[in-house]
């Protein structure tokens, strides 16, 4: 070490020895923590959500536009519900378990599959008097907690309907189900793998609405051209998206479910919401876009004037444009609200108003519908399948998150025109899909400089994140640099560390590490994680898709810098970061080195980036690089099979190899 110091220039001796020993940084920067900073985070996503809603409104503010859009506004939709393409329509083997016969009407108590072993359980209300066919209704009662299924515990919801000459089926959403499917993921399991799959569970919840549109259009004593959906708070999000998705259902009726993206982002309605409230934004729609996509269809939204989950700044925005939508297609009349005082719910004014609505909009009659007391029917006798805690049939409900949306297969490869031809194919669905909200040009803002060469690099506006260089002065010798990405919870001394282990022989190179925007010494705790998580998605971005512009910018600043030799510009990282890195690779080309310390092997494990899992993982990913060499730190590259074997295919097997420390991992001979 002492004969390796005596070889340094003073240059380098100077910057190496500060960068170890100097007090701490002024206060102007402090490079391990100015990438935490959620005042400043905060500010971006609102402005994000600002920016969302004109560019959404664009798309649609005139009839030429929407006429224009419309098709791909609905493919959009369906593909951020996971439902592009739609499942196969299999037989529903729909099953009647028994028939409860009433006074004035009959509850069919049935299930059906709306794929393959994935059960649905439902009621069936049908009027004993007037005239078939009789108009239907898809109920969704929400998350209200029952043993034998929320539709239990909610048969006030369909008993204005049936009294008044409606079939109305009431289907179990999979959280208050019979047969339990996972629900809350995300928002409280941690399941932030969901967003790489491009999964939410209110694509299945939209497609068993479907099926079951499928089953009363399929029944003779229902009239399928005179169907409603509607329903309250999670049936509330049901009956948009539903509506958005499936052109048959002729009135829709969300109850407690309507907000625009930019209220619930200014007002972190993600709290409260479990995650069947949002579809994966890739295309950055809003909730006007899904009134577009109803329109000119009728549409009636009700909402109460202190919904804490719904707040009347975010209906309003709402019912304001949808005015405007369904003004351009000549019928103002057939959107509006009924609004009623007080807290999240759906009451009896409502749901008499729903009846009277759907009767106007279908049959041109105006009424006024009163709601009477009737006798609820015990929950076991409604329960289909035993209710939650009995022996249910093989079933795939619990594997649901896994199945609706396949993931990409890693298919070997012999043929390098074909690994080529696949290669191309997952670079254009990562710029058009994946990373199509990112910036379109990395930045090199540097606006603030701290000392032993650290600053701050805005990368988008308002986002400030950590940066240390010992970059040379123009006008001396130019060298190769190195970009070291750093970990949640790692200090500057231990970037270093990593950047600078034993052998020290021919260090040349520039030494750079980077602090994407959540890292530093501290971490953001599980609160503002969560927020800043499930924000990003409902903007169609993720936390580590704006990590991976971080470092794009800090690429920029190295590659555009005097000092830089323009030849050899490698990047660096633990764990994800250094799958940051090797993204940062794929979408720069002036990166020519990866260094990667214990990769996770799959997207499962991070980094997280909307739907990557529909087209590649990790060891296919890390394969797009070669030929640029690939070192890997740890024992890992065992792990990598795939990644080699590609490696060897396009004949440059010697550049995917192992190192024990960066220094020799820079120096290694080819």
């Amino acid at each position: 070490m002492l004969k390796r110091l005596f070889t340094l220039s003073w240059i380098e001796l100077i910057f190496l020895l500060s960068f170890i020993f100097a007090p701490p940084l002024d206060a102007q920067v402090d490079i391990e923590t100015v990438s935490l900073d959620t005042a400043r985070m905060n500010a971006y996503l609102a402005a994000e959500g600002e920016k969302l809603e004109r560019e959404a409104w664009e798309r649609i503010n005139s009839r030429e536009k929407l006429e224009a859009e419309r098709e791909d506004l609905h493919r959009e939709f369906l593909f951020m519900i996971g439902l592009d393409p739609l499942p196969p329509r299999t037989p529903l083997h729909p099953t009647v378990v028994r028939t409860l016969d009433l006074e004035e009407f009959t509850i069919e108590v049935m299930h059906y599959q709306s794929l393959p072993g994935f059960y649905v359980t439902a009621n069936l209300y049908k009027p004993k008097k007037g005239k078939e066919p009789f108009p239907g209704v898809i109920w969704g009662p929400g998350h209200s907690s029952h043993r034998y299924g929320a539709k239990a515990l909610r048969q006030n919801y369909a008993i204005p309907w049936v009294r008044n000459g409606y079939v109305c089926m009431v289907i179990d959403p999979i959280q208050v189900a019979e047969v339990l499917g996972v629900h809350r993921g995300v928002s409280a399991r941690g399941l932030r793998h969901w967003y790489a799959r491009g999964y939410t569970p209110i694509g299945i919840e939209v497609w068993n609405a479907m099926r079951a549109v499928d089953y009363l259009i399929d029944r003779p004593d229902v009239d399928g051209s005179k169907l409603t959906i509607n329903g309250v708070s999670g049936g509330g999000h049901l009956s948009w998206m539903a509506g958005a998705a499936d052109e048959r259902i002729a009135v829709v009726q969300p109850v407690a479910g309507t907000a625009d993206v930019e209220n619930h982002v200014k007002l972190n309605l993600q709290r409260m919401h479990c995650d069947c409230a949002y579809f994966i934004n890739t295309y950055r729609h809003d909730w006007p876009t899904l009134a577009a996509l109803i329109a000119p269809r009728p549409l009636l939204m009700h909402n109460s004037t202190e919904d804490a989950y719904y707040p009347s700044s975010g209906y309003k925005a709402v019912l304001d444009k949808a005015k405007q939508i369904f003004t351009l297609f000549g019928v103002p009349e057939k959107t509006g609200m009924f609004e009623v005082s007080g807290r999240h719910g759906y009451t009896q004014p409502q749901r008499e108003r729903a009846v009277d609505w759907s009767n106007w909009c279908l049959f041109g009659k105006k009424t006024t519908v009163k709601e009477e007391p009737f006798d609820s029917v015990p929950g076991e006798k409604l329960a289909a399948l035993g209710g939650q805690y009995s022996e249910h049939p093989e079933n795939i409900n619990d594997r649901i998150q896994e199945l609706l949306i396949p993931t990409a297969q890693l298919e070997t490869y012999n043929n390098l025109d074909e690994w080529e031809k696949k290669r191309a194919e997952i670079i254009q669905k990562l710029r058009n899909v994946v990373f199509r909200n990112m910036p379109p040009k990395a930045r090199a803002v540097k606006v603030s400089q701290g000392a032993r060469g650290s600053f701050a690099l805005e990368t988008e506006p308002g986002i400030r994140v950590g940066m240390a260089s010992n970059l040379r002065r123009p006008g001396m010798q130019k060298q190769p640099a190195i970009l070291y990405i750093a970990s949640p919870g790692e200090t500057r001394r231990s970037c270093w560390s990593m950047m600078s282990d034993y052998p020290y022989d021919n260090w040349t190179t520039s030494l750079n590490v980077i602090y994407p925007r959540g890292t530093g010494t501290l971490v953001w705790n599980s609160t503002q994680r969560k927020k800043f998580e499930r924000t990003s998605m409902i903007l169609g971005r993720t936390v580590d898709d704006m990590r991976l512009f971080d470092v794009l910018c800090a690429v920029e600043y190295i590659a555009t810098h005097p000092s830089y030799d323009g030849k050899s510009l490698t990047v660096a990282g633990k764990g994800t970061a250094g799958i940051l890195g090797a993204y940062a690779a794929l979408l720069d080309s002036r990166i020519t080195r990866v260094i990667l310390f214990s990769p996770p092997l799959t997207h499962e494990n991070g980094p997280i980036f909307l739907n990557i899992l529909r087209y590649t993982d990790i060891p296919q990913m890390l394969a797009m690089l070669a030929p640029r060499e690939l070192v890997f730190l740890t024992r890992e590259i065992e792990n990598f099979v795939y990644t080699r074997r590609i490696y060897e295919l396009k004949g440059v097997g010697d550049r995917f190899r192992r190192a024990y420390t960066v220094a020799q991992a820079l120096n290694l001979k080819p």
